[in-house]
C-alpha cells in the first residue's frame, strides 16, 4: 500500500526549511528512521518514519521552504500500517474543524456584533472570513497576528475565548491608543509569541512563591581558577550551579517533581536541567540529560554547545525537552535579584544574578567576599516554605564548601 508523506505540524512557525535530506528513493527504512531534518526559528527537528517500508519517491530536496501538509515523500507500507495512517489522517480533520472549537452561545455571538461589516482591507482568508460572518466577529478589532498582519484561524479563537468571560490576558485597546500619536505595529517573533503565551498560562494556573538568598562564592571562585590553569576546558561558574542542582535534586525529589494529577507527583530519579538561552529571536531553553552522571568540565562543554547552537539556530527540537528543573542566569546582565516564572510541568526554577563584593567581619578581621544572589521560585502546590528553604542552604553549603 502506498501512502504520502507530509510535512507534521510545525507548532508556531508557518513555514520551515528542509535542512537534511535522509533517505533516497528505493531505501529501505524502518519505524523512527529519520527521513528528513527541518530548521524552523528556534531548533532543527528531525522527521522520523512511522512505519517499516520502501521510500518510493523523494519529492523534496535540502535547502527547500516548506509548509505543514507538503508531500515531501512516497513510501510503500503493509496493509495493516495504511489502515493506522487512515486513522491518523481523520483524527487531524477533525482536530483542524475551527467549529469543532468554538462553542459560542447565541447570546454570546449577539454581544459581539450588532452589524456584519464586509470586512475590507481586512488581511485575512476566505475560511476565516466565512467563519466571522457566521458568528458576527468583526474582523477589524483583532489585530492579526500571522506575516504582516495576517489574522489566523488562532486570532479567531483567542478572540472569541476573550468575550466569553472565562480568564484571558489583558491586551492594550488599539482604539483608544491610537488617537494619542504616530505609531507602528510589529509582530513579536513566534518564539517570543509562544514564551509570552507559556509564562502567562504558567502565571495564571500555579501559586508561585520565590525564597531568596546569598551565597559566599569567594573559596569557589579560587578553586574555579586554579581547575581551569590546568583544565583543556575552560569550567564556568554556571556549571558548579547545575552540578550542585543535580545532588541536591536526587536527594530532594519533590523538587524534581511533576504534578500529574490531584494529590499525585510524579518523583523523576533522574535529573535533566534545563538553562535559559537568550537569542535574537527570544528565549530558549535547551535541556542537559542526565546531569548527574556527568562532571564539570562535561557540563561546562554541554553548557556552550548549547549556548552556541541556539543562537545559530541549529540546536535539535529533541533537545528542547524533558527538563525536571531549569536554571535561569542574569549574572552578565547585572540585576541585584529577580522572580523567575515556573516552566511546567516543572514545579521550580533557579534564578542566578550578577555576583558582587562585600565586607563581611569573621574572627574580628574584615574580609572582603563575593556574594551571589539566587532566587528559587516554586509551585506551592507541592512545594512549601519548608522544602524550598532546605534546598537553597544545601546549596548554599554546597557552593561554599571549597577551601
Amino acid at each position: 500500500m502506498k501512502i504520502d508523506l507530509k510535512i507534521p505540524n510545525l507548532g508556531e512557525a508557518e513555514d520551515t526549511e528542509i535542512i537534511e535530506v535522509s533517505v533516497s528513493k528505493g531505501a529501505k527504512i524502518k519505524k523512527n528512521d529519520p527521513l528528513i531534518v527541518l530548521e524552523s526559528e528556534k531548533a532543527a527537528m528531525e522527521v522520523p518514519a512511522d512505519y517499516d517500508g520502501v521510500v518510493i519517491d523523494v519529492l523534496v530536496k535540502e535547502g527547500e521552504s516548506v509548509a505543514e501538509g507538503k508531500i515531501f515523500a512516497t513510501l510503500e507500507i503493509k496493509e495493516e500500517d495504511s489502515k493506522e495512517e487512515n486513522k491518523k489522517n481523520v483524527e487531524k480533520k477533525v482536530e483542524d474543524e475551527l467549529t469543532d472549537v468554538i462553542n459560542t452561545s447565541n447570546q454570546e455571538k449577539e454581544n459581539v456584533i450588532e452589524n456584519l461589516q464586509d470586512f475590507k482591507g481586512v488581511n485575512t482568508g476566505p475560511a476565516v472570513r466565512k467563519i466571522s460572518r457566521e458568528l458576527g466577529i468583526d474582523l477589524s478589532k483583532i489585530i492579526g497576528t500571522g506575516k504582516n498582519g495576517f489574522i489566523t484561524k488562532d486570532d479567531v479563537k483567542n478572540y472569541i475565548s476573550s468575550l466569553s468571560g472565562g480568564k484571558t490576558q489583558s491586551y492594550a485597546d488599539l482604539s483608544d491608543l491610537k488617537i494619542f500619536g504616530d505609531f507602528v505595529l510589529e509582530n513579536q517573533t513566534k518564539i517570543r509569541k509562544l514564551g509570552a503565551k507559556n509564562l502567562y498560562n504558567s502565571w495564571s494556573s500555579i501559586p508561585h512563591v520565590t525564597h531568596f538568598e546569598e551565597v559566599d562564592i569567594s573559596n569557589l571562585e579560587i578553586h574555579r581558577r586554579k581547575l581551569n590553569e590546568v583544565s583543556k576546558n575552560k569550567i564556568s561558574l554556571l556549571a558548579y550551579i547545575v552540578k550542585a542542582c543535580s545532588i541536591i535534586l536526587l536527594n530532594k525529589p519533590i523538587l524534581n517533581s511533576s504534578l500529574i494529577g490531584e494529590g499525585k507527583l510524579m518523583l523523576k530519579k533522574y535529573v535533566n536541567i534545563g538553562l535559559a538561552v537568550n537569542t535574537d529571536e527570544g528565549l530558549i531553553v535547551p535541556v542537559i540529560k542526565n546531569v548527574e552522571e556527568l562532571n564539570l568540565g562535561q557540563i561546562s562543554e554541554k553548557i556552550s554547545e548549547f549556548a552556541n547552537k541556539a543562537r545559530k539556530k541549529t540546536i535539535m527540537e529533541k533537545d528542547l525537552k524533558g527538563a525536571t528543573f531549569t536554571i535561569s542566569s542574569l549574572g552578565k546582565i547585572g540585576g541585584t535579584g529577580f522572580t523567575p516564572i515556573i516552566n511546567p510541568p516543572e514545579v521550580g526554577i533557579l534564578a542566578v544574578s550578577r555576583s558582587k563584593k562585600a565586607l563581611a567581619i569573621k574572627n574580628n578581621e574584615i574580609l572582603e567576599k563575593t556574594l551571589m544572589p539566587l532566587a528559587l521560585s516554586y509551585d506551592h502546590r507541592v512545594i512549601n516554605g519548608v522544602d524550598a528553604g532546605e534546598f537553597m542552604q544545601e546549596l548554599k553549603n554546597l557552593m561554599e564548601d571549597y577551601s
